[in-house]
């Protein structure tokens, strides 16, 4: 059988890691001594806001690290630099035709020599990033096999059948961390703030593309359902802020006494919102994700992406989905919301 050294670096099949790897860790690696850090996340709100427990269990392993987050000048809303100690903005598409690829490789550069860089993105701009930045240790989980080997000193396994940011955290196991759970999201918590006296179920239809929303005749028709089968909840359609995530997509709902509509509010107010609701309704969102990151029960609609990669396997959080991929009707989607509320 053969003999591994588990000195800071735990597995035995399941990451690469090359001899630079080896030797820093098993001679020159140790947890305190580690000063600086870079954290690479260029994404949308639900990628940013499941960065969160990322940052804090880093906090724990590296107590001494300054911590830089690097995110994309295009998203960052929602991005969690309040665990972070700097802030580095890359340019993003929304400035791909003002500035010159000289200007793009200095901006890069600016992020500095680092003792580690973890890149939580495995994007085009996160691989130059990553190339163009000075490291002993640069760890990261792209897909494909030959960019592991080519740009990162250690790479773990990415699949889309386990949660995305387990998958982040094997970045951190395989130094020796062991996380905490339930995760830590430092945000409001479900399991504090829940509103015993109004029981409220959040649905909320937007989605960062059409084909992701749920049919709005589905909607409407999942809600009125809810209302009448859980008179004594209220059931609260969540605005967007595009047109069509707004209230008068819902048509006519007067009649029923128990289903409002909350405008958008802003981000701390809406997490701290969630955290008190009693079950959450989505579709593949950042909304989702921000319900997730409260520990609030979810229902997450599945047929255009896959429901694996965003959903943990600890914690009330359902997924309601078709083999064939076609859309779920309001019925099963009702099934699983009174299922969650009976056991929440």
């Amino acid at each position: 059988m053969a003999k591994y050294n588990m000195k800071h670096l735990w597995f035995e099949k399941g990451a690469n890691a090359n001899k630079k790897a080896r030797y820093y860790v098993a001679n020159e690696f140790t947890p305190s001594e580690i000063k600086k850090v870079a954290v690479i996340r260029h994404a949308a709100l639900g990628d940013q806001v499941i960065t969160r427990p990322f940052l804090v269990e880093l906090r724990k392993f590296l107590p001494n690290a300054e911590i830089t987050l690097s995110t994309v000048s295009n998203y960052q809303y929602g991005m969690p630099d309040d665990l972070a100690d700097n802030l580095h903005i890359t340019h993003g598409a929304d400035r791909k035709k003002k500035i010159s690829l000289k200007e793009k490789i200095s901006n890069m550069k600016e992020l500095g020599e680092q003792d580690i860089i973890f890149d939580l993105a495995a994007t085009n701009r996160s691989y130059w990033l990553t190339a163009l930045t000075k490291a002993k240790l640069k760890v990261g989980f792209p897909y494909r096999s030959w960019v592991a080997k080519a740009l990162y000193d250690i790479a773990v396994f990415r699949s889309d059948f386990t949660a995305e940011l387990e998958v982040m955290l094997d970045m951190l196991r395989v130094l020796g961390h062991n996380p905490s759970y339930p995760l830590d999201f430092a945000c409001p918590s479900h399991f504090v703030e829940k509103d015993t006296k109004k029981k409220n179920i959040v649905y909320f239809n937007g989605a960062s593309q059409e084909n992701k929303m749920y049919p709005i005749a589905s909607m409407r028709q999942l809600i009125i359902d809810a209302s009448e089968q859980l008179p004594d909840h209220q059931h609260i359609f969540l605005e967007g802020i595009n047109k069509n995530e707004k209230r008068d997509q819902l048509g006519d709902i007067s009649a029923y006494k128990n289903i409002f509509v909350q405008e958008v509010m802003q981000l701390n107010e809406l997490t701290a919102y969630l955290a008190k609701a009693h079950c959450v309704v989505s579709t593949d969102t950042g909304i989702r994700n921000l319900a997730i990151a409260t520990h609030t029960p979810t229902i997450g609609i599945f047929y255009a992406t896959v429901p694996f990669r965003y959903t943990p396997l600890y914690g009330k959080h359902k997924i309601v989905m078709n083999a064939d991929a076609t859309i779920p009707t309001p019925k099963q989607v009702l099934v699983s919301i009174l299922s969650q509320i009976e056991t929440n």
